[in-house]
């Protein structure tokens, strides 16, 4: 009662009537917006009515026009198919407009009999509802079946077929005719919707079959909406307002089923688009009646919340300066708008990396104090370049040490030492209008980062240093670790020709076999440097497998019957195109590995062929390999279960040789493997059709056909020796020489040279190549030449094609040996039989 009585009476009867005349006009000014948004809403609403029931007709009468003129097709096509008569399907006006692009003819069991157009469908017609419907149902219009992608371009097309029966009913197949999506969707384009509306058309019973957005996938009945379908169902024309299942926009959408084809014409509006512009205005109208009404609390609120802001920021501050005071990288800000570019803020980190206290950085310009600590003006041009073109910058800067680490003890030393590398990056800002305002700059100790850097420089540098040192340590031994066994397999050629005691060979051939494996040793050794001085040039032809596949079995059969194993080589018949000396050495290595690594059950050797590859396999039933160490094996000297280097089970470099074989080949190495159960090797190598036949070549002549002579250059005696010998036994007339300069003398005394086969390395640091050029120069002739050496350097081969003769790599076998001087020889006893 007290209350109501100060309410009338004193001041606060002042404002009884004020404040009612205010609440009155707010109450008229809230009616009168209400009744005006309402009014608005209602003539939005049948606006959006209209609209979409006009452009649902022009889809509807589009669908009618696009269906008849398909379905004029169809029954022009079943009536010619009936007669018989060929069809120009391509002039139809359809086919040019590019209603339809396709037609298809099938027959009662769903086989296809006639097609036109391009070719869209290859599945099985017989479980599509096109067909299902004209064999079960028995239409007699239209019918329209579910969207499919086409099978070249996977444009999604809309099948529209018609029933094909007899004159008695009887079904007897369809005839389909394929309409592509986008013809509809073309057009639904051109109807001028806004952005967000949507046409479509619907089967009857609620597949989409085109739709104005496009199709993404082949629709179901699910995306029509159940309540628009419903809809649908009770009425052929209507309107509903309902969120699209689709894209879930919500839509006043304005339906219309054909009554000629089983198609429903379907056409919504955005809600957002219709009351887009009349819901932003009625926010704005409710905001600015809210505004009216409650100023004074908004500007009370605007009060809290400024008050709460500026603490927040103040304390946000303070936290970031002291993250700034805390970091280990240098921090400065200076003021791009004054001259010089004073420098506002710093922190801790850059006096010290600067080795200025802050109260000599304050103030003083940017630029002048970084060249002030460094003493290097152009290591700071890039900076000066990025701040004028107004982009971030990155700069190494040196810090020289100070002044008391140089002139102390140890001199330079300590001041290399002191010295600091810094990193700066620079970071131009700019205002609204592009002026450069501040520059933002950080610097970062990389001093430590630079000598790890360096040291990982220095260790790769001596490790490739160490890598080249060991391949040519290879390379160049080569010739001396061939060298004797050259001599031995030389001297044992000329014994094999002499002796004819039983026993006596019998001991040659036990010595023979003996150099045999210390040759094979020796090569495994040495064919990793060869590979890597690039010594090994494959030369690729299409051959047989069965001959190389026979060689590996020869060669292995006897290791596996003393090891008590089963070695089966698979035959294959198949022709293939790779080196056959290179797969074979591949080959050979992978059933070396398998026989070492087995100690009972088989091996296996067979053929698959996959397309236009053959893959080659090698199964042993050994130790296994560990999945963990399926790469490691390719490299050389690594083994598995051979912890004590035994020297029965090799080196370790039969599969690095393979490996880099391979890769040479371009034929694909690869491994499978169960510890304990065995191992598998495959090889990949394409396949080739069988060549023509070739020519059987005539046989060397057991001695040469004229007297020949041969000019032997090789500094080691035994060497020599054996060669001349051999050489003698072979019936050529022999002239041995130790040096270059006994070559030439025995060439210009004895009878003139037909063939030179020189060692490279010769006495007095001379090379074979040189005393071969010499003796041409001394005889005015090109001679042919043989150069024997054990050096794998990728210099010799250049030297021999420079120098047209022919490199043999020590130790070489007497009867490669004789075949290379018989093919040199053989230009001469064809000159020398044409002048007979």
């Amino acid at each position: 009662m007290k209350r109501a009585l100060w309410l009338f009476s004193g001041f606060g009867g002042r404002l009884v009537l004020p404040a009612l005349a205010v609440a009155l006009a707010i109450a008229a000014l809230w009616w009168i917006l209400l009744d005006r948004l309402h009014r608005e809403e209602r003539l939005l609403d049948l606006t959006a009515h209209e609209k979409t029931a006009v452009v649902a007709r022009l889809v509807e009468e589009h669908a009618v026009s696009t269906f008849r003129r398909v379905d004029d097709l169809l029954l022009d096509l079943i009536a010619n198919t009936e007669r018989n008569r060929s069809m120009r399907l391509e002039s139809r006006r359809a086919f040019e407009e590019g209603l339809v692009v396709g037609v298809r003819v099938y027959d009662a069991s769903g086989l296809l009999t006639m097609s036109g157009g391009r070719a869209t469908f290859q599945g099985s017609i017989t479980d599509r509802d096109e067909f299902l419907i004209a064999r079960d149902a028995a239409p007699r219009g239209l019918v329209i079946g579910a969207p499919y992608a086409s099978s070249e371009t996977q444009d999604l097309l809309i099948p529209a077929s018609r029933r094909l029966e007899n004159a008695d009913g009887t079904f007897v197949g369809i005839a389909v005719a394929d309409i592509p999506v986008e013809s509809f969707a073309r057009y639904y384009r051109v109807l001028g919707l806004p952005p967000d509306a949507a046409a479509g058309l619907l089967r009857s019973d609620g597949i989409i079959i085109a739709r104005s957005g496009g199709m993404n996938s082949i629709s179901s009945r699910g995306p029509t909406g159940i309540e628009l379908w419903q809809a649908i169902k009770q009425h052929p024309v209507g309107h509903i307002r309902v969120t699209s299942p689709v894209d879930g926009v919500e839509r006043i959408t304005a339906f219309r089923s054909a009554p000629d084809y089983p198609a429903i014409a379907v056409v919504g509006e955005s809600v957002e688009t219709v009351f887009g512009s009349w819901r932003d205005n009625a926010r704005l109208y409710i905001g600015w009646a809210v505004a009216t009404t409650m100023v004074i609390l908004l500007f009370f609120i605007a009060f809290i919340v400024e008050l709460q802001w500026r603490r927040r920021t103040e304390r946000a501050l303070r936290v970031r300066n002291r993250a700034l005071a805390w970091s280990n990288d240098g921090i400065m800000i200076a003021d791009a708008t004054q001259p010089g570019m004073p420098i506002v803020y710093v922190n801790p980190a850059l006096e010290q990396l600067l080795g200025a206290p802050m109260s000599a950085l304050m103030g003083a310009g940017a630029l002048t104090a970084l060249e002030r600590a460094t003493n290097d003006r152009s290591a700071l041009q890039p900076l000066r370049d990025a701040i004028v073109v107004g982009r971030d910058a990155r700069v190494e800067l040196t810090r020289p040490a100070p002044m008391e680490h140089a002139s102390g003890e140890g001199g330079l030393e300590n001041g290399l030492k002191g010295a600091r590398c810094l990193e700066l990056s620079a970071s131009p800002v700019r205002d609204h209008d592009n002026r450069l305002v501040s520059l933002i700059a950080t610097v970062r100790d990389i001093s430590e980062h630079k000598r790890v850097q360096a040291e990982l420089a220095d260790a790769r540098r001596e490790a490739d240093r160490a890598n080249v040192a060991k391949s040519k340590f290879l390379a160049a031994a080569s010739h001396d670790l061939r060298q004797p066994v050259q001599s031995l397999m030389l001297l044992m050629e000329v014994l094999t020709n002499r002796v004819s005691d039983g026993m006596t060979r019998n001991v040659l051939g036990t010595m023979e076999r003996a150099l045999g494996a210390l040759k094979m040793l020796l090569d495994g050794l040495l064919d990793v440097s060869r590979l890597e001085a690039g010594a090994v040039v494959p030369e690729v032809e299409v051959f047989p497998l069965s001959e190389v596949m026979d060689r590996v079995a020869a060669n292995s059969r006897s290791v596996a019957v003393q090891k008590g194993l089963i070695l089966h080589i698979v035959p294959c018949s198949a022709h293939v195109r790779s080196d056959p000396m290179l797969l074979g050495r591949i080959l050979q290595n992978l059933v070396e590995n398998a026989l070492r690594y087995t100690d009972k059950g088989r091996i296996v050797v067979g053929c698959r062929r996959r397309g236009g590859t053959l893959r080659i396999e090698v199964w042993d039933t050994g130790i296994g390999i560990p999945a963990d160490q399926l790469e490691d094996i390719f490299q050389e000297f690594v083994q598995v279960g051979n912890a004590s280097r035994n020297r029965d089970k090799g080196l370790g470099l039969g599969l690095a040789v393979v490996r880099r074989l391979s890769v040479m080949l371009d034929h694909q190495v690869t491994v499978r493997s169960i510890p304990g159960q065995g191992s598998v090797f495959t090889v990949e190598l394409p396949v080739a059709d069988p060549p023509a036949a070739k020519p059987v070549p005539v046989p060397l002549a057991p001695r040469p056909a004229f007297a020949t002579t041969v000019l032997v250059i090789e500094d080691d005696m035994i060497v020599r020796e054996g060669l001349r010998i051999m050489l003698v036994e072979w019936g050529y007339t022999v002239l041995a020489a130790e040096s270059c300069a006994e070559a030439l003398d025995l060439a210009h005394r004895g009878p003139a040279p037909d063939l030179i086969i020189a060692d490279y390395r010769l006495r007095d640091g001379r090379t074979g190549t040189e005393a071969i050029r010499e003796v041409r120069l001394a005889l005015d002739r090109i001679l042919p030449g043989i150069l024997v050496t054990g050096d794998t350097a990728p210099a010799r081969a250049q030297e021999a094609e420079a120098g047209n003769f022919r490199v043999m790599h020590k130790p070489v076998v007497a009867a490669d040996l004789r075949r290379a001087v018989a093919e040199s020889l053989e230009p001469l006893l064809r000159d020398r039989q044409t002048v007979a």
